[in-house]
């Protein structure tokens, strides 16, 4: 009677102690250290870990321990079912292990932790919602016989603990939700400025690199004629990088990308034999690889590139992400490549349109035929080494000021009085070449 009245004490004590967790504003890192130091306690363990699901892995993750293990802390991985740990997660039910736990045909030895050797292993798992959240390891250096309270403790404390682990994981994806929503914004805001597109991308770049908390973010375009990638913008912790020579696309570490307009994920670029620049990854640190295509009007333009300094295994929410923000880039890509062409359109068009004038006032003032005034319009340009549009220019002005000093001068035949009125670049801008050449086209030869 007296031991029941104990373990319930005992109970009653833990679920205080938990609940000033749970009504705790702690972070999940904070909560575990909580966590591991209260079982330790009502255990009387040597050590006590906190393994965590990594749900875009589906691995136990070690994220908390009694003893320090700030190397192996989020390092140590195991699969679901490989390990004691492993295992406990994949058929969430407990193991308790008096002796020789390592023994065990299931257990999985790790030379940097020192738990290894210890003799009584058990092993609790935490679940939430009939889904695995993470489990409680608790070791005795000696044999110990975990007896039934023990156990029922240890279940009490993850019962009670994964709810917190679960809300407080919730509330990291919400704000991280949240953040990629302002950002997504923040890249339509920058596309509609209307800003230069070297300068949106470059934006792009630095927003992704701030969301994801990468070292490196590029922009790569593919070259359509040499078939090259180039860098376009990077937000990046290494200068060597933006120096980087330009790479084909084939045979390059994103060529599936570019091939198949897909993401592609590389846990480890040291590991990938077509990634072009291993020294450059050694020397900047970097690891891990998002790919995501650029599509324009159903054809790949380029990819956004992200590099992690850690190996990462990018959700499904970082993916989604990544595509959109990709997405909208190939958008302003292709409104800036739209815009250029209009005005190299327009750019035509009036060249065309002054060099018909010259060539007008070149047939009154000579009695060319139309083509003999655009073979010398041509001619002086390559002589000069002028654009027949600066020649043609310099052609109007000429007779601008000749039918200034002249005013009864007839008009050349399809030539308005509006057209006198248009506007040509100051005669203090056409060279004395041009000028000269502008009077003097006729003596070549010829009429």
């Amino acid at each position: 009677m007296t031991q029941t009245a104990e373990a319930t004490n005992t109970r009653v004590e833990l679920l205080h102690r938990i609940s000033s967790i749970v009504s705790s504003d702690l972070d999940v890192e904070s909560i575990l250290h909580q966590v591991v130091a209260l079982t330790a306690n009502v255990t009387h363990s040597d050590a006590t870990l906190v393994y965590l699901i990594d749900q875009a892995t589906n691995e136990m993750v070690l994220r908390a321990s009694q003893l320090p293990h700030d190397a192996e802390i989020g390092k140590v991985r195991m699969k679901m079912g490989e390990g004691i740990t492993g295992w406990v997660a994949s058929h969430k039910s407990v193991i308790a292990l008096a002796r020789n736990a390592s023994s065990d045909t299931r257990f999985k030895p790790f030379g940097s932790l020192q738990e290894d050797s210890y003799q009584a292993f058990l092993s609790v798992p935490m679940i939430d919602g009939g889904a695995i959240v993470g489990v409680i390891n608790v070791h005795h250096k000696q044999p110990h016989e975990h007896s039934c309270d023990e156990v029922a403790l240890v279940t009490f404390i993850g019962e009670q603990v994964r709810g917190v682990i679960a809300k407080a994981r919730l509330t990291e994806q919400s704000q991280s939700a949240v953040h990629r929503m302002d950002t997504l914004a923040a890249v339509a805001q920058a596309i509609a400025g209307g800003s230069y597109i070297e300068r949106i991308l470059q934006a792009i770049s630095e927003m992704l690199a701030e969301t994801l908390d990468s070292a490196v973010c590029s922009i790569l375009l593919v070259d359509a004629v040499t078939r090259e990638l180039i860098v376009s913008a990077a937000r990046c912790s290494a200068p060597d990088y933006l120096n980087r020579m330009p790479i084909l696309v084939e045979g390059s570490v994103v060529e599936h990308v570019i091939r198949h307009g897909n993401p592609a994920i590389i846990p480890n670029i040291h590991h990938e034999k077509r990634y072009r620049y291993p020294e450059l990854a050694r020397k900047s640190g970097l690891s891990s690889l998002l790919s995501a295509p650029l599509i324009s009007q159903g054809a790949v333009i380029g990819s956004i590139n992200i590099y992690t300094s850690d190996e990462r295994a990018f959700s499904d929410a970082e993916i989604g992400f990544v595509k959109a923000v990709a997405g909208q880039a190939a958008i302003a890509i292709q409104n800036a490549r739209l815009m250029a062409e209009t005005l190299e359109m327009k750019r035509v068009v009036e060249a065309r349109r002054l060099i018909d004038r010259a060539k007008g006032i070149l047939q009154y003032k000579h009695h060319f035929t139309e083509e003999e005034a655009y073979l010398r319009l041509r001619n002086q340009s390559r002589k000069l080494r002028r654009s027949m549009r600066d020649l043609a220019e310099a052609v109007i002005l000429a007779d601008d000021l000749n039918r200034q000093s002249d005013p009864e001068r007839t008009l050349p035949v399809g030539e308005s009085e509006e057209d006198t009125r248009k506007p040509v670049r100051a005669l203090r801008f056409a060279p004395a070449r041009e000028r000269a050449a502008a009077v003097s086209l006729p003596a070549e030869g010829g009429h």
